[in-house]
């Protein structure tokens, strides 16, 4: 029988996740409906599971509205303000800006002063000073309501923001800064002070960055591109300070500990050794929590650590299955806003995986138990569009021995005897930066050989077998255990419902077209019956950020995706080809065509030109511009493509502005007439002339465009224009993804609809 605790565990966490689902939030007042539910639970016995699912729900509700971030009046947000606070958790600084958290208390704007409490994610481009936490400063702030791509399978930006609080972001912009007082003694000036330690260890960046975040919990110093390594090879769970950590340092506190106890045997007869050593154990596993400033992994591992060691002291064996069930209620009570973090749920899949490798296994066994995570975590990864590593569980065969037994013991140690001993600490750290550098290397000659798996598509063939393996797992664990049964299904659960989330590609004579939500830049799929088109890649940063990875990559994955047939770049502009390199690393792409010459990583683009044409599944694409040997550059160099069938079509022109819009009005007038146009140049007054507005005669237009733009696009004489005659109108800046289905019937009007779906913190 599944014990209590685990039951009341599934209701609280279903409970919790099914509020996260809400679009909106509801009002306070919508707790009366549910006060006869209370009185009914009250007096009537029910089973646990309704009740605790009820009780997740509730509770959520209360905490959202208790903790909703406090909003800012509109006016402050129109020109420069002024708001005194302090510096909250450790600056991310780069070589471009230095990226922090401000808890406010006071803003001013003109002659208007408001006092709350408000926390910001700020950045500082120029001349940023050393920041230290706590510090207080008068800062004068552009700030704007945080937004994220509003795209399936983009990263919850925004809700990310909101799970710490955070409603607004901004840049420190003037001169009058004011530092208004230092720095007190604080965890997180403790761990500032640390990372510096580090860094004078004269260690290599890349093995300094693994230390710090080891130490520290401060992963900003990895580089993107060991970031990538390491999710390649499966090993990032090793670059922080994990639960496995957490409970390990405890662990080796509390062995020394009770080992050195027993060598007094007067005191150790009146307090055992076993119950002595559990506070020094919870102190370590406390410390090291703060260190990682207490994450979800941290959390858990800190609420299993207290209860199986308050088993210790009143001498009762605690189930793995029930601590880990209390753990994930405790950890939701402090924050249901967790279950919105890959982190839960890598977290607690990965410890109920160890303890149901471990149950099965007829003795303990290292590679039964990677097999067993790697089983149940598979789908989770894949189910928060995570990569999969295909070598991840061969690596951390030999990876977790070594970081679990030398290089976290190790770094603590150095870090610990530069305290007391600088020079031999400073050895110390040495010696560790080396081994460190000897595995990062190691890392780069597996994932040289590593295939791209997060790309493949997850098709019925694997779903069946992942399903067949799990009904025969969970068959053969339910006659023996059945509260192992369900564990055991998860994978194939999982897989099926991923599936089951693809959408199916169109009929032939029919296509999907989708412009994706990229911010300021565009970036639009065509999808037939068997064959796929990508118009533009979105913008990328200076940071080395890319809507490539960002945003297209996990749309195309989504969608079961293997490959693209063509990739068309309108010109060179970074806002239209910047996620190019990260398409062509994903996916394989058999044909690129572009406007004008770009530079692309082992691989040659043709010129697109007026002329081209062919056909897929019944569907038409067909190139109108730029003319055959025009070698145009910029905005009028971009290719425009028209894609039709049955009646209905779709007309792209990247950036064109009036002089090529003018050749198309003089030269294919009879190609333009469309049922939907993206609107040149992202609603710039420089495209969309009166001319080719009434030449293209379209029922729809839609706009690719950033939230707050500086430019104002679309700017509202392009919108007048395209109202005028008579096209309806959407926007990825406030509607996200758009997608629309073509060619199915032509008496029957296109409909474009939104595929993001909201959640209650999105504005």
């Amino acid at each position: 029988m599944m014990p209590t605790p685990v039951i009341a565990a599934a209701g609280v966490l279903l409970g919790v996740a099914g509020f996260q689902q809400l679009p909106f939030l509801p009002e306070a007042r919508w707790f009366l409906p549910f006060l006869p539910i209370l009185w009914w639970v009250r007096r009537f016995p029910v089973t646990l599971f309704p009740v605790a699912l009820f009780a997740g729900f509730t509770w959520s509700h209360a905490s959202a509205l208790l903790h909703a971030p406090q909003e800012i009046p509109p006016v402050f947000l129109k020109d420069v303000l002024t708001a005194e606070g302090v510096v909250l958790g450790l600056p991310d600084v780069n070589a471009h800006r230095t990226r922090f958290f401000f808890l406010a208390d006071r803003l001013e704007s003109g002659n208007q002063r408001l006092k709350g409490h408000w926390k910001f994610r700020l950045s500082w481009y120029r001349d940023a000073p050393a920041l230290r936490p706590g510090e207080r400063w008068r800062l004068p702030l552009h700030l704007k309501l945080s937004h994220g791509y509003r795209s399936p399978g983009a990263f919850d930006y925004e809700g990310w923001l909101y799970a710490r609080g955070v409603r607004y972001t901004g840049y420190v912009g003037g001169n009058q800064v004011v530092r208004l007082g230092p720095a007190g003694l604080s965890i997180d000036v403790l761990r500032q002070e640390l990372g510096k330690l580090i860094d004078r260890a004269g260690s290599s960046d890349a093995s300094a960055a693994v230390i710090k975040a080891l130490v520290t919990g401060d992963r900003s110093g990895l580089s993107r591109q060991q970031k990538q390594l390491f999710s390649l090879t499966g090993t990032s769970h090793l670059m922080a300070i994990s639960g496995l950590h957490i409970g390990l340092v405890s662990g080796l506190v509390y062995f020394l500990f009770r080992g050195l106890w027993r060598l007094l045997p007067g005191v150790c007869a009146r307090w055992p050794a076993p119950v002595a050593a559990v506070f020094p154990a919870v102190l370590a596993g406390l410390a090291y929590a703060a260190l990682a400033g207490f994450s979800i992994p941290a959390r858990r591992a800190l609420i299993m650590l207290g209860l199986v060691f308050l088993g210790v002291l009143y001498r009762r064996q605690v189930s793995g299955p029930v601590v880990l069930a209390m753990a994930l209620m405790l950890v939701l009570f402090l924050d249901p806003l967790a279950v919105i973090s890959a982190g839960f749920w890598l977290s607690f899949a990965a410890v109920a995986a160890i303890f149901w490798a471990a149950r099965l296994g007829q003795r303990f066994s290292w590679l039964w138990l990677q097999f067993g995570i790697t089983v149940v975590l598979a789908p989770v990864l894949l189910w928060q569009q995570l990569p999969v590593s295909p070598v991840g569980p061969v690596v951390n065969l030999l990876a977790i021995p070594l970081f679990s037994f030398l290089v976290v013991p190790m770094a603590l140690g150095a870090v610990l005897l530069c305290l007391v001993l600088p020079d031999a600490g400073l050895v110390l750290l040495k010696a560790l930066s080396r081994v460190v550098d000897g595995f990062l290397a190691f890392l780069d000659k597996v994932a040289a050989h590593v295939p791209d798996w997060p790309s493949l598509p997850l098709p019925w063939e694997v779903v069946l077998a992942l399903v067949l393996f799990s009904v025969l797992m969970a068959g053969l664990v339910w006659r023996w255990r059945p509260a192992w049964g369900i564990p055991a299904a998860l994978p194939g659960i999982l897989a099926t419902v991923l599936w089951l989330q693809r959408t199916p590609p169109p009929a032939p004579g029919s296509f999907s077209f989708s412009l994706l939500d990229v911010g300021q830049g565009l970036s639009a799929v065509v999808r037939t019956t068997r064959h796929l088109l990508v118009f533009d890649t979105g913008p990328a940063f200076p940071s080395g950020f890319n809507t490539g990875d960002a945003v297209l990559l996990p749309w195309l994955r989504l969608q079961g995706v293997a490959r693209v047939d063509v990739l068309m770049l309108s010109h060179g502009d970074t806002d239209h080809v910047g996620g190019t390199a990260a398409l062509l690393r994903g996916f394989p792409v058999s044909a690129i065509l572009s406007g004008e010459p770009v530079s692309l990583p082992g691989r040659v683009a043709s010129r697109c030109h007026a002329g081209q044409l062919w056909w897929w599944d019944g569907v038409r694409f067909e190139v109108l511009y730029p003319p055959v040997g025009a070698g145009q550059e910029g905005n009028d160099a971009s290719c425009v493509l028209r894609v039709s069938s049955n009646g209905q079509s779709v007309l792209l022109t990247g950036d064109l502005e009036a002089e090529g819009e003018g050749w198309l009005v003089r030269h294919v007038p009879g190609r333009l007439p469309s049922s939907l146009v993206v609107a040149g140049h992202h609603g710039s007054n420089s495209s969309s002339t009166p001319e080719f507005v009434r030449s293209v005669r379209a029922s729809q237009v839609l706009y690719s465009a950033g939230r707050n733009n500086r430019w104002g696009f679309p700017r509202p004489e392009v919108v007048s224009r395209w109202r005028a005659a008579g096209a309806r109108e959407a926007s990825t800046l406030d509607k996200g993804t758009l997608e629309a289905l073509l060619g199915v019937n032509e008496h029957e009007p296109v409909v474009v609809r939104p595929v993001w779906r909201r959640r209650y913190w999105h504005r």
